[in-house]
């Protein structure tokens, strides 16, 4: 089996990342180098598989829920001969890194031998020794300490390997001091089910002769500008609403049939529901949706796979106001930002953010699961 390589990088905090890119930019322009991160390597190994790095994921996000940022001190310039030691800040030895280290190197299936020598590289270039001695004569290292915020989990291409630095991958990234996840958020239509209420709307445009992006359109506004989606207005309504404003036909009984026949759920992502709370996180549904959701339940009885479910229609409150994710984190008991939000509409997931909650945009169930994975243990 073939091994893939990865190693953990600390990366430093945002003035200092600033000055690093900057250095880092300027000496890559002028050797016609590409330029890379910044970072210092805390572990270097092997895997042969994405499970043996689970291990290594949790020592990350204890240590991030342990402290917050590692400071190093900064103890000169150094060059060698080494591609990737081309030029380099050099750091005095620091406990909470060397216990990282340790930490990550007891979390690996086969221990690499990688030794830490902290520093934080500026160019990888090859190119005679004098000519790096020059390179470091021209940078002014203007800091005794530097700080460092963030841990990931990095790869590289599998067969141009570390020095094609434009393909490296993060495949785990926490921050320092960051509380860990407790609780994973989904969207109900889009996420967790196919999106029926857009491809219901389509699919009623195309059997009346209309404009499906324009029926769609009218759709969203009137099951909020009927009330229909907060609890303050009913399905007569909002079919009355489109009537007028798409020129719909038909009874609201067979308009919302069409809606409701298109909400499919995805069998792989209440897989994924059930993996999480077997690891005992909270997982909850937070849907703007109305008493269609509780009539999708009843059909295909997904709300016993949730500890919680917060539907607009019964909170009275949607999405569209961000103090919602408030409410919810309080609801279960956690910090904002001990919770994931998950949603197939990008608005959603920035007021989200705007809260403290961190999100991920669903695009496919195959990215949503590597996405997922640079926060949870799954």
């Amino acid at each position: 089996m073939t091994e893939r390589r990865f190693s953990v990088f600390l990366v430093p905090a945002s003035d200092d990342r600033r000055w690093a890119q900057g250095v880092i930019a300027e000496l890559a322009a002028r050797y016609d180098t590409p330029p890379f991160e910044p970072h210092v390597t805390v572990y270097g190994g092997s895997c042969v598989d994405d499970g043996e790095l689970e291990p290594v994921r949790q020592v990350l996000a204890e240590a991030a829920a342990e402290g917050g940022p590692i400071t190093l001190r900064v103890s000169g310039l150094g060059v060698t001969e080494e591609y990737f030691k081309t030029l380099f800040v050099s750091f005095e030895e620091e406990p909470r890194l060397r216990r990282l280290h340790e930490g990550v190197k007891g979390a690996v299936a086969r221990d690499s031998g990688y030794v830490l020598m902290p520093h934080l590289s500026l160019l990888y270039a090859d190119m005679p020794l004098a000519e790096k001695e020059m390179a470091a004569r021209t940078v002014a290292l203007d800091r005794e300490e530097i700080r460092f915020d963030e841990v990931k989990i990095v790869t590289p291409d599998s067969i141009t390997g570390w020095s094609d630095v434009r393909r490296w991958q993060t495949l785990f990234r926490v921050r320092l001091g960051e509380p860990v996840i407790r609780a994973v958020l989904f969207d109900y239509g889009g996420v967790l089910a196919e999106e029926g209420f857009r491809e219901g709307l389509f699919e009623i445009a195309r059997r009346q002769g209309l404009d499906p992006i324009a029926v769609h359109g009218a759709g969203m506004e009137a099951v909020y500008g009927s009330g229909y989606v907060l609890g303050k207005g009913s399905e007569t309504a909002f079919w009355r609403r489109m009537r007028e404003q798409a020129g719909l036909r038909g009874s609201a009984r067979e308009l919302s049939a069409l809606i409701l026949d298109r909400f499919v759920l995805r069998p792989g992502m209440l897989e994924l529901v059930r993996a999480l709370r077997a690891k005992g996180y909270i997982t909850a549904i937070v849907s703007d949706q109305t008493d269609w959701l509780e009539w999708l339940d009843r059909r295909d009885g997904f709300f016993r796979e949730f500890d919680r479910v917060f539907n607009s229609y019964r909170l009275g409150k949607g999405k569209r106001d961000p103090s919602l994710f408030d409410d919810v984190a309080r609801e279960l008991g956690i910090e904002p930002r001990q919770a994931l939000f998950v949603d197939d509409m990008l608005a959603n997931v920035v007021r989200a953010e705007s809260r403290g909650v961190r999100g991920i945009v669903f695009e496919d169930e195959a990215r949503f699961r590597r996405e997922l994975r640079r926060y949870v243990e799954v």
